[in-house]
């Protein structure tokens, strides 16, 4: 097919230097010159329509809400997913290990049998029946029905568990999946029994199949639409990048996804597939995305708000002071100076994730003598490319470790307070181990951290010898071996004599446990039991180890900080008590106040007809 361009080239039109043709009659020059001079301009107009094109234009629908779900804390979850039914009738959405029906036009959520983790993806199989991704032991995709009260493993368990992101038809005939293999992902078609019906692996980094009609099964591949999914016709969509999920309307013709805006958030867009023109239907201050779409072209999306900054509140209690403006978490003390380290930055969700391991999460630190919130850190500690978080001080303030994916770890890293020498990694669990918050023990010889043990994945408490004057590691990475509890270790702190830690666990769903043990390992002291959803709040120890801080569900609906006698009776009692979800509570070194985390993190689903 010759191109546009080339045509033009051909083509002869009239110049200055051109003789016009002879014994032409006065009108047929006139309109001679007419026509030369509208050639003339339509060629300029199409220039200029090329080296400026036309802004793409807001054409926002009239949206209705349709329910907030709120997510159940901060770091380790993951957005709220919904979608709509595939009769337009219901919204499923989850809340962290639960996953809750509305109709579309308002009324009271049903909510269906509880999972074991956090509910990260759900799609509709017909209009009476939701799959959704929770990895246990039994399976990692479950079946709920609605009339039934019970769950049960989606197909095959043990084939299901290397799928993910499972989509289905809107006739519910036929399922696609990403098979996660040792050897790359390969794209799955499926009948609705889970028999492989199709395979074929798309070249580059696949992510969200959808079905674009009963037949055809688009995806994303490396931030660009193609459909079919790996084929060669690759559409791109106004030149923006597309970040899935992604829905089409019923008859195909458009797409809905998500891209990124110029200020550092997505929004919700839909492209003509005939005619690739885009248009942009959201107008949020945050991010917008994961369209799903109904026969009759309902349409639901979600506007995410993330929101955290910094607290504390005298030990004595009272009014909580805020410490931070910005989006701050994951506070800990200087040893001696008036001096708080945190994790900052934009913690965009969508792009972030795209992204990953490249993460705006940075470490700085504020003074906690100002008289007024602090708007900015008063000095940056960590700025990599990637994730850096949750550091501690050494005992004698020269050393710093921290969290951090640097380098494709995950993992715990050291540098000079002074930042005189590189950064140096001194734990080797590896991508994906999840380590936690490392603490550096009183007596400056040792750091303590959780991380996900290799065998099995489970996490557990680790130690490592590090001489606080050197930076030298003194001794291998070793596992904490806690008797009488069965769960996931979470954060743990150090008690003042160097010989003893304080840890949380999570024994079950919604059940955690605070408990003692010696650093060597041994028999858990069981300090109080908490029924809480919120899985990795963390705990503050005082100094001289007689009170540990630690996150509850209060009457009020909110999470708050309580405080607890270690080894007495006594009933916890609430310190906080402002309308707001506390988490990660941390004690000062003179034990006067304790600091904590603010946060808020909701989805609100919209919906609306596209026209």
């Amino acid at each position: 097919m010759v191109s546009r361009t080339k045509r033009r080239s051909t083509r002869t039109i009239f110049t200055d230097g051109d003789p016009l043709p002879v014994a032409l009659p006065y009108n047929a020059l006139v309109r001679a010159l007419i026509l030369s001079a509208v050639i003339v301009a339509g060629l300029s107009a199409i220039v200029i329509a090329r080296q400026a094109p036309m802004p793409e234009a807001l054409d926002p629908p009239q949206l209705s809400y349709v329910t907030t779900a709120h997510q159940l804390g901060v770091v380790g979850y993951r957005d709220p997913v919904g979608a709509i039914s595939p009769d337009g009738t219901r919204l499923a959405y989850s809340e962290g290990r639960f996953i809750r029906v509305i109709p579309i036009g308002g009324g009271s959520p049903v909510t269906l049998a509880p999972g074991e983790g956090q509910i990260r993806y759900l799609a509709w199989k017909g209009n009476d029946e939701l799959v959704a991704e929770d990895r246990t032991p039994a399976a990692r995709w479950w079946s709920y029905r609605l009339d039934d009260a019970r769950r049960r493993p989606l197909w095959d368990p043990k084939f299901a568990t290397a799928l993910s992101q499972i989509t289905f038809s809107a006739d519910a005939r036929w399922a696609a999946a990403i098979a996660l293999l040792d050897t790359g992902p390969d794209l799955l078609r499926l009948d609705v029994g889970g028999t492989v019906v199709e395979r074929w692996r798309p070249n580059g980094r696949v992510s969200f199949p959808a079905f674009r009609t009963a037949t055809e099964i688009a995806c994303v591949i490396d931030k660009r639409l193609t459909s079919p999914c790996g084929g060669a016709a690759l559409i791109v969509a106004g030149g923006r990048e597309v970040y899935g999920p992604i829905t089409f309307s019923p008859d195909g013709h458009t797409v809905y996804f998500s891209s990124p805006n110029d200020r550092g958030m997505v929004e919700l867009v839909a492209a003509d597939l005939a005619t690739r023109r885009t248009r942009r239907l959201s107008n949020f201050n945050r991010d917008a995305y994961a369209p799903s779409v109904a026969a009759d072209g309902t349409m639901v999306f979600k506007v995410q708000s993330y929101r955290t900054h910094l607290a504390d509140i005298a030990f004595e209690g009272g009014a909580t002071r805020q410490l931070t403006t910005f989006q701050s978490e994951t506070p800990s003390y200087h040893p001696t100076r008036p001096l708080i380290a945190f994790t900052f930055g934009t913690w965009r969700r969508v792009i972030d994730d795209a992204k990953y391991p490249d993460i705006a999460q940075e470490i700085g630190v504020v003074d906690v003598t100002q008289s007024s919130p602090a708007a900015t850190p008063s000095e940056v500690l960590e700025d990599s490319d990637s994730e850096d978080q949750a550091m501690t001080w050494s005992p004698n303030g020269k050393w710093i470790a921290f969290h951090t994916h640097k380098e494709m770890s995950d993992d715990v890293w050291l540098r000079p307070a002074d930042g005189s020498q590189p950064d140096k990694r001194i734990t080797f669990l590896g991508r994906g181990a999840e380590v936690g918050w490392p603490r550096w023990s009183p007596d400056g010889r040792t750091i303590l951290l959780n991380g996900a043990r290799k065998s099995d994945r489970a996490s557990v408490l680790y130690a490592i010898g590090v001489n606080q004057d050197t930076g030298a590691t003194t001794s291998e990475l070793r596992e904490i071996a806690v008797q009488g509890i069965a769960g996931e270790m979470g954060h743990a702190e150090w008690m003042p004599s160097s010989a003893t830690v304080i840890a949380i666990a999570k024994e079950g769903p919604g059940r955690h446990v605070i408990f003692t043990v010696t650093a060597s390992g041994g028999r858990a002291t069981i300090v109080h039991r908490i029924n809480t959803e919120h899985d990795f709040p963390g705990l503050g120890v005082s100094s001289h180890g007689r009170f540990v801080a630690f996150v509850a569900p209060a009457p009020d609906g909110f999470y708050q900080i309580f405080v607890k006698a270690i080894g007495a009776s006594t009933p916890p009692v609430q310190l906080t008590t402002d309308p707001s979800h506390k988490t990660q509570p941390t004690f000062s070194p003179d034990g006067s106040r304790v600091a904590f985390t603010v946060w808020s993190y909701t989805a609100t689903f919209w919906s609306f007809k596209d026209r």
